[in-house]
């Protein structure tokens, strides 16, 4: 068989891979390629999220301007759209959102410096969770790989550019996060996107900063905290999804992290790691900021297959050990959330979303919606009136 060249073949294997990457989002996305939420809430689901009954709602639809289709089939209404739940909750004053002469915006990395832990998978599902319960999300995209941006429905290194990404901001190119902040499909996330050049601007920016001495460095890795501060008083929560490394944007997203949130699967190996991730943050912080607050940080046991026996040892140990550092309950290896990745959607935007899987992950982020609320005076009350100090 002749050989070919291998750079004529990389060709036609990128341009292979790129069209079933398009027809792949495509699959997720409505007809004219931009990304929806379909899913509907029931008026008994709307209830419950709003906090006032399904017979107020109705009496309130016309005043918001809100006309439910009927379903063809039957006559019934369909449900409820997310922007119909965020006017109700505006209407009637159950919105979730902190005070803001008490409560700071809070920024919360998901982080681990070792691959495959499920860090990105939390960060997504920790923004939809969050949502849904009401809340102003920014989520910033800061690894290279980009799982997060096409879940929000943008194709990185087809849409997107390194002037899109944080890099725009970090190198000067723009003079604030806002220019970069863009919608999505949901009504109250906003993304700022990334793409592979971040990746490949790791090496220029070691290059430029190695002429800045170290004050230079720690000026650099304080910019993205600064640049957040600008744009975080239009939030509640802003999450960043950090890369898989050690590298001057993941040092960033460090100094940049009010909280950290850490994934580690419950196998040896990967905690292993995860204790020379916490070792190497420490020593970067005690070199670059020594004076950096942290609110808190906490690991969430990902990746748990309830059918091993060795990861629930593990998962106890663990928090006999190191008591309330991680949280109590485990996100499961669960099959509707490998086969929503597939098509680049989560359990929550599903049209009919499988109620188990829900419910666990669900149980799962309300542990970390706590630890953010704790961190808010004006829902100390809240929390105490449901048990939690």
């Amino acid at each position: 068989m002749p050989t070919v060249s291998a750079l004529d073949k990389l060709d036609d294997v990128i341009a292979r891979c790129e069209d079933f990457l398009a027809s792949m989002v495509r699959r997720g996305f409505s007809p004219d390629e931009r990304k929806t939420l379909r899913r509907l809430f029931s008026p008994a689901e709307a209830a419950v999220m709003v906090g006032k009954d399904r017979t107020t709602l109705a009496r309130y639809e016309t005043e918001l301007g809100i006309e439910l289709a009927r379903n063809p089939a039957n006559g019934r209404r369909v449900g409820y759209t997310m922007e119909h739940i965020q006017a109700f909750r505006e209407r009637f004053g159950t919105l979730p959102w902190r005070n803001p002469e008490t409560d700071p915006p809070i920024t919360i990395a998901s982080q681990n410096f070792k691959g495959g832990a499920g860090k990105t998978t939390t960060c997504i599902h920790l923004a939809h969770y969050l949502a849904l319960k009401g809340y102003r999300v920014l989520v910033i995209d800061a690894d290279h790989q980009a799982t997060t941006t096409s879940m929000f429905g943008y194709l990185p290194d087809r849409d997107l550019t390194d002037t899109d990404t944080i890099l725009a901001y970090l190198s000067g190119h723009v003079n604030t996060l806002q220019q970069l902040i863009r919608t999505t499909h949901w009504p109250n996330i906003h993304l700022i996107p990334a793409c592979l050049a971040l990746s490949e601007a790791e090496i220029g920016i070691i290059v430029h900063l190695a002429r800045q001495g170290p004050e230079g460095v720690r000026e650099f890795l304080k910019e993205l905290r600064n640049g957040i501060q600008e744009v975080a008083q239009n939030y509640d929560v802003i999450l960043i999804d950090s890369p898989p490394s050690n590298g001057m944007i993941a040092l960033s997203v460090l100094i940049a992290a009010d909280a950290l949130l850490v994934s580690a699967p419950p196998k040896m190996y990967d905690f292993a790691s995860t204790v020379q991730f916490m070792k190497m943050i420490r020593g970067y912080i005690a070199d670059i900021a020594p004076d950096h607050q942290i609110r808190w940080i906490h690991i969430l046991c990902t990746l748990f297959n309830r059918q091993y026996k060795s990861h629930k040892e593990f998962k106890d140990l663990m928090k006999e050990k190191m008591g309330d550092v991680p949280f109590e309950r485990v996100f499961m290896h669960n099959r509707d959330v490998m086969n929503g990745a597939i098509m680049f959607r989560t359990p929550f935007e599903e049209e009919k979303p499988p109620r188990e899987s829900l419910q666990m992950i669900e149980s799962v982020l309300e542990e970390v919606e706590i630890a953010i609320k704790q961190e808010w005076p004006s829902k100390q009350a809240d929390l105490l009136q449901k048990g939690i100090a």
